[in-house]
């Protein structure tokens, strides 16, 4: 089960508002699958995991979103991504596009996108980074002269909680993955994750 927030504040006190529904969202669905049908035998749905997933209108990098950061959703759902508040792990890429590089060449079919994505320096051209003290939040990103940290503002998230899960279960991520097949149509880098989940009976 799924549940996909992609219309998040700007103003980081209401986007935590939003995070604590979040949070209740996923005790609600985890309490109701568990409850039987009237009339029914106890037969009950064994959640092995649950799935929030959008864009969050935040990074875990920007110093301005260290509230969202510190959210006690990350302690109830874990981000694949993230090492911890403000760090994320070397291989994650931000999600967010430049606006006014949108329709270049470079970046407007799935297959440059990709070849774009996988170059470092070209990425750099074209990924919105958070603003530093001396850059602008509303300044260009094309043509910059400061010298950037991280790999972006990744602001789209997929994060997965394991609380349902059986003792003798295991559940593993099998893939993360940077989708391009959207290029040209938004100026967010889609997310994706496989999860699978073995009861020890079967294979996954």
């Amino acid at each position: 089960m799924a549940q996909d927030h992609d219309t998040f504040s700007c103003d980081a006190s209401v986007r935590c508002e939003q995070l604590d529904r979040l949070l209740q969202w996923g005790a609600e669905f985890r309490q109701s699958s568990s409850i039987p049908l009237e009339g029914e035998k106890v037969l009950e749905d064994l959640v092995a995991f649950d799935v929030i997933l959008g864009d969050l209108n935040f990074d875990n990098c920007s110093s301005e979103d260290k509230l969202e950061q510190q959210h006690a959703l990350f302690t109830q759902y874990k981000d694949p991504c993230r090492l911890g508040p403000g760090e994320d792990k070397p291989w994650a890429l931000g999600t967010l596009l430049d606006p006014s590089g949108l329709y270049d060449e470079d970046v407007s079919s799935p297959e440059s996108l990709q070849k774009l994505m996988e170059n470092e320096e070209g990425r750099k051209e074209y990924l919105v980074f958070p603003p530093s003290k001396s850059q602008c939040p509303a300044s260009s990103q094309k043509g910059r002269k400061i010298p950037l940290k991280g790999n972006g503002r990744r602001i789209d998230y997929i994060l997965y909680s394991d609380e349902g899960l059986q003792q003798d279960w295991k559940l593993e991520i099998e893939e993360f993955s940077f989708v391009t097949q959207l290029a040209g149509l938004t100026d967010h880098l889609s997310v994706a994750m496989r999860l699978a989940v073995s009861t020890g009976e079967e294979e996954p």
